[in-house]
Protein backbone atom coordinates (compact mmCIF):
# COMPACT_ATOMS: atom_id res chain seq x y z
CA UNK A 1 0.00 0.00 0.00
CA UNK A 2 2.61 2.44 0.98
CA UNK A 3 6.10 2.47 1.64
CA UNK A 4 6.39 4.74 4.73
CA UNK A 5 4.15 3.89 8.00
CA UNK A 6 5.37 2.12 11.08
CA UNK A 7 3.73 -1.42 11.29
CA UNK A 8 2.59 -2.54 15.02
CA UNK A 9 2.10 -5.70 16.02
CA UNK A 10 -0.03 -5.34 19.04
CA UNK A 11 -4.03 -5.22 19.72
CA UNK A 12 -7.15 -7.09 19.25
CA UNK A 13 -10.24 -6.07 17.62
CA UNK A 14 -12.57 -7.60 19.99
CA UNK A 15 -11.15 -5.20 22.68
CA UNK A 16 -10.26 -2.21 21.15
CA UNK A 17 -11.99 1.02 21.98
CA UNK A 18 -10.84 2.89 18.95
CA UNK A 19 -12.29 1.28 15.95
CA UNK A 20 -14.87 2.63 14.14
CA UNK A 21 -18.62 2.35 15.22
CA UNK A 22 -19.67 -0.02 12.23
CA UNK A 23 -17.60 -2.86 13.55
CA UNK A 24 -20.10 -3.06 16.64
CA UNK A 25 -22.04 -4.85 14.22
CA UNK A 26 -19.90 -7.88 14.04
CA UNK A 27 -19.89 -11.00 16.12
CA UNK A 28 -16.87 -12.10 18.37
CA UNK A 29 -16.31 -14.98 16.01
CA UNK A 30 -16.51 -11.79 12.89
CA UNK A 31 -14.12 -9.67 14.75
CA UNK A 32 -11.80 -12.13 15.11
CA UNK A 33 -11.72 -12.87 11.40
CA UNK A 34 -10.84 -8.98 11.15
CA UNK A 35 -7.73 -9.04 13.91
CA UNK A 36 -6.61 -11.87 11.46
CA UNK A 37 -6.84 -10.23 8.42
CA UNK A 38 -5.12 -6.32 9.18
CA UNK A 39 -2.53 -4.40 9.92
CA UNK A 40 -2.09 -1.49 12.40
CA UNK A 41 -0.11 1.13 10.77
CA UNK A 42 1.21 4.46 11.93
CA UNK A 43 1.54 7.35 9.57
CA UNK A 44 3.39 10.46 10.52
CA UNK A 45 1.91 13.80 9.44
CA UNK A 46 2.53 14.59 5.47
CA UNK A 47 3.34 10.72 5.07
CA UNK A 48 0.95 9.29 2.26
CA UNK A 49 -1.41 6.60 2.98
CA UNK A 50 -2.25 5.68 -0.41
CA UNK A 51 -2.13 7.36 -3.72
CA UNK A 52 -4.52 7.69 -6.54
CA UNK A 53 -4.25 4.95 -9.06
CA UNK A 54 -2.25 2.37 -6.94
CA UNK A 55 -3.80 -0.95 -5.94
CA UNK A 56 -7.24 -1.07 -3.08
CA UNK A 57 -5.98 -4.18 -1.87
CA UNK A 58 -7.62 -2.77 1.79
CA UNK A 59 -9.87 -1.16 3.26
CA UNK A 60 -9.09 1.66 6.30
CA UNK A 61 -10.15 2.11 9.24
CA UNK A 62 -8.26 5.12 11.59
CA UNK A 63 -8.16 4.85 15.18
CA UNK A 64 -6.32 7.96 15.73
CA UNK A 65 -5.28 11.55 13.68
CA UNK A 66 -6.09 13.47 10.97
CA UNK A 67 -5.66 13.08 7.50
CA UNK A 68 -7.17 14.56 4.10
CA UNK A 69 -9.06 12.54 1.45
CA UNK A 70 -8.38 14.48 -1.82
CA UNK A 71 -8.08 14.18 -5.66
CA UNK A 72 -5.07 15.81 -7.96
CA UNK A 73 -5.96 17.52 -11.15
CA UNK A 74 -3.49 17.70 -14.46
CA UNK A 75 -1.67 20.38 -13.25
CA UNK A 76 -0.72 18.67 -9.35
CA UNK A 77 -3.13 20.80 -7.76
CA UNK A 78 -5.31 19.17 -4.91
CA UNK A 79 -8.90 19.11 -4.02
CA UNK A 80 -9.76 17.92 -0.58
CA UNK A 81 -13.20 16.27 -1.06
CA UNK A 82 -13.57 15.89 2.70
CA UNK A 83 -10.93 15.18 6.16
CA UNK A 84 -11.13 11.93 7.72
CA UNK A 85 -10.89 11.81 11.50
CA UNK A 86 -10.07 9.28 14.03
CA UNK A 87 -13.11 6.29 14.06
CA UNK A 88 -13.66 7.04 10.68
CA UNK A 89 -13.86 3.82 8.16
CA UNK A 90 -12.84 4.07 4.73
CA UNK A 91 -13.58 2.04 1.94
CA UNK A 92 -12.19 2.80 -1.70
CA UNK A 93 -14.67 2.94 -4.28
CA UNK A 94 -12.15 0.84 -6.75
CA UNK A 95 -12.78 -2.36 -3.62
CA UNK A 96 -15.77 -3.09 -5.34
CA UNK A 97 -14.93 -2.02 -8.83
CA UNK A 98 -11.70 -1.82 -10.67
CA UNK A 99 -9.38 -2.52 -7.54
CA UNK A 100 -7.81 1.12 -8.09
CA UNK A 101 -7.61 3.65 -5.67
CA UNK A 102 -9.68 6.70 -7.36
CA UNK A 103 -8.37 8.92 -4.46
CA UNK A 104 -5.40 9.69 -2.57
CA UNK A 105 -5.14 9.99 1.72
CA UNK A 106 -2.54 11.86 3.14
CA UNK A 107 -1.96 12.05 6.82
CA UNK A 108 -2.72 15.75 8.49
CA UNK A 109 -1.69 14.62 11.76
CA UNK A 110 0.37 11.34 12.97
CA UNK A 111 -2.17 8.87 12.46
CA UNK A 112 -2.95 5.23 13.27
CA UNK A 113 -4.76 3.28 10.82
CA UNK A 114 -5.89 -0.29 10.80
CA UNK A 115 -5.66 -1.49 7.02
CA UNK A 116 -7.88 -4.54 6.90
CA UNK A 117 -7.57 -7.02 3.58
CA UNK A 118 -10.52 -6.17 1.19
CA UNK A 119 -11.54 -9.24 0.74
CA UNK A 120 -11.72 -10.30 4.19
CA UNK A 121 -14.19 -7.13 4.83
CA UNK A 122 -16.23 -8.54 1.32
CA UNK A 123 -16.65 -11.84 2.80
CA UNK A 124 -17.99 -10.51 6.05
CA UNK A 125 -20.40 -8.65 4.32
CA UNK A 126 -21.98 -11.38 2.82
CA UNK A 127 -22.11 -13.14 6.10
CA UNK A 128 -23.63 -10.20 8.02
CA UNK A 129 -26.60 -8.03 6.58
CA UNK A 130 -26.84 -5.64 9.51
CA UNK A 131 -23.28 -5.06 8.64
CA UNK A 132 -23.64 -4.72 5.10
CA UNK A 133 -26.39 -2.51 5.50
CA UNK A 134 -24.97 -0.25 7.95
CA UNK A 135 -21.99 -0.03 5.47
CA UNK A 136 -24.32 1.06 2.37
CA UNK A 137 -25.91 3.63 4.97
CA UNK A 138 -22.67 4.89 5.26
CA UNK A 139 -21.35 5.04 1.66
CA UNK A 140 -24.54 7.25 0.93
CA UNK A 141 -24.57 9.55 3.36
CA UNK A 142 -20.76 9.97 2.21
CA UNK A 143 -21.82 10.57 -1.32
CA UNK A 144 -24.41 12.77 -0.40
CA UNK A 145 -22.45 14.98 1.57
CA UNK A 146 -19.30 15.06 -1.28
CA UNK A 147 -22.62 15.92 -4.01
CA UNK A 148 -23.61 18.47 -1.26
CA UNK A 149 -20.32 20.16 -1.60
CA UNK A 150 -19.24 19.69 -5.33
CA UNK A 151 -22.87 21.41 -5.66
CA UNK A 152 -21.29 24.53 -3.13
CA UNK A 153 -18.33 24.97 -4.58
CA UNK A 154 -20.05 25.44 -7.52
CA UNK A 155 -23.10 28.19 -6.95
CA UNK A 156 -21.08 29.90 -3.44
CA UNK A 157 -18.85 33.15 -3.76
CA UNK A 158 -15.49 32.75 -2.18
CA UNK A 159 -16.93 34.25 1.41
CA UNK A 160 -19.66 31.81 1.57
CA UNK A 161 -17.23 28.13 0.84
CA UNK A 162 -14.64 29.74 4.04
CA UNK A 163 -17.93 30.27 5.90
CA UNK A 164 -19.07 26.69 5.20
CA UNK A 165 -15.67 25.35 6.13
CA UNK A 166 -15.00 26.94 9.30
CA UNK A 167 -18.85 25.95 10.27
CA UNK A 168 -17.43 22.15 8.87
CA UNK A 169 -14.43 22.21 10.86
CA UNK A 170 -16.33 23.00 14.44
CA UNK A 171 -19.00 20.67 14.04
CA UNK A 172 -17.63 17.87 12.21
CA UNK A 173 -13.92 17.80 12.85
CA UNK A 174 -13.00 19.49 16.05
CA UNK A 175 -16.11 19.27 17.88
CA UNK A 176 -15.21 22.85 20.22
CA UNK A 177 -15.40 26.16 19.50
CA UNK A 178 -12.95 27.80 19.64
CA UNK A 179 -10.93 25.02 17.98
CA UNK A 180 -6.58 24.94 16.87
CA UNK A 181 -6.71 24.46 12.95
CA UNK A 182 -3.72 21.37 12.32
CA UNK A 183 -4.24 22.28 8.68
CA UNK A 184 -1.85 24.21 7.04
CA UNK A 185 -3.39 27.13 5.05
CA UNK A 186 -2.72 25.74 1.39
CA UNK A 187 -5.13 22.73 3.31
CA UNK A 188 -7.45 24.93 4.18
CA UNK A 189 -7.77 26.62 0.52
CA UNK A 190 -8.12 23.53 -0.71
CA UNK A 191 -10.89 22.08 1.72
CA UNK A 192 -12.67 25.19 0.68
CA UNK A 193 -11.99 25.61 -2.87
CA UNK A 194 -10.51 28.92 -3.46
CA UNK A 195 -6.99 30.17 -3.86
CA UNK A 196 -4.42 30.04 -1.04
CA UNK A 197 -4.36 34.51 -0.71
CA UNK A 198 -7.87 34.89 -0.90
CA UNK A 199 -8.41 32.20 1.88
CA UNK A 200 -6.21 34.27 3.78
CA UNK A 201 -7.76 37.57 2.99
CA UNK A 202 -11.29 36.60 3.51
CA UNK A 203 -10.13 34.98 7.13
CA UNK A 204 -8.55 38.09 8.13
CA UNK A 205 -11.54 40.01 7.21
CA UNK A 206 -14.09 37.88 9.04
CA UNK A 207 -11.64 38.66 11.64
CA UNK A 208 -11.65 42.47 11.65
CA UNK A 209 -15.97 42.57 11.18
CA UNK A 210 -15.69 40.66 14.71
CA UNK A 211 -17.43 37.17 12.57
CA UNK A 212 -14.57 34.69 14.08
CA UNK A 213 -11.26 35.74 15.86
CA UNK A 214 -8.70 34.42 14.26
CA UNK A 215 -5.16 34.02 16.13
CA UNK A 216 -1.96 31.01 15.25
CA UNK A 217 -4.54 28.72 13.59
CA UNK A 218 -7.12 29.08 16.56
CA UNK A 219 -10.57 29.91 15.52
CA UNK A 220 -13.00 31.48 17.86
CA UNK A 221 -16.84 31.98 16.28
CA UNK A 222 -18.10 35.21 17.67
CA UNK A 223 -21.13 35.96 15.35
CA UNK A 224 -22.63 32.72 14.37
CA UNK A 225 -26.36 33.46 13.40
CA UNK A 226 -24.11 35.95 10.89
CA UNK A 227 -21.37 33.15 9.85
CA UNK A 228 -24.05 30.58 9.24
CA UNK A 229 -26.13 33.38 7.00
CA UNK A 230 -22.96 34.14 4.94
CA UNK A 231 -22.24 29.92 4.61
CA UNK A 232 -25.81 30.06 3.06
CA UNK A 233 -25.95 33.12 0.79
CA UNK A 234 -22.51 33.92 0.39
Amino acid sequence: MTEVGITLEFGNCLHCFKRAPLFNLLTNEELATINCHRTEVVFNKGELIHKSGTQSSHVLSFNTGLAKLYIEDHKGRNKIIKLIKAHDFYVSPGVFSDNRHHFSIKALTKSTVCMIEAEAFKQLMQVNSKFAFEYISLMNTTLLEITEKMHNLVRKHNTGKLAETILYLEKEIYKENPFTINLSSSDVADLCGVGRDSAIRILNDFNSEGIIEYSKKTIKILNRPLLENISENG
